[in-house]
């Protein structure tokens, strides 16, 4: 009777822990993958064909994510195609960067 489990009023029927039930990972929106890859798209055009005016497009995006959010429609969404845009943007000037072309 050493494992917790083991004590009546311990533990659930599958034998999980509350330790165990405290790591689980929480459940991914089905919105959220494909606004990331959308927003990594639009980042690297705004930085590659626009470059410093990229700025704008994404200062857009954050401001509709932003509104969205504040409206109460989805977050996971939102917070996708922000941290897809941003990287996006990001990652292009980087590169643009390195290369010499900035």
């Amino acid at each position: 009777m050493n494992h917790p489990n083991q004590r009546s009023g311990r533990g659930d029927r599958s034998g999980r822990s509350d330790h165990d039930r405290s790591r689980s990972s929480t459940p991914v929106s089905p919105l959220m993958v494909p606004m990331l890859f959308l927003g990594l798209l639009v980042g690297f055009v705004a930085g590659y064909f626009l470059l410093w005016w990229g700025l704008v497009a994404v200062a857009a995006v954050l401001a509709i994510a932003a509104s969205l959010v504040l409206t109460g429609r989805s977050r996971d969404g939102a917070t996708g195609i922000v941290t897809g845009v941003v990287l996006g943007y990001l990652g292009i000037m980087l590169v643009a960067l390195f290369r010499g072309a900035l």
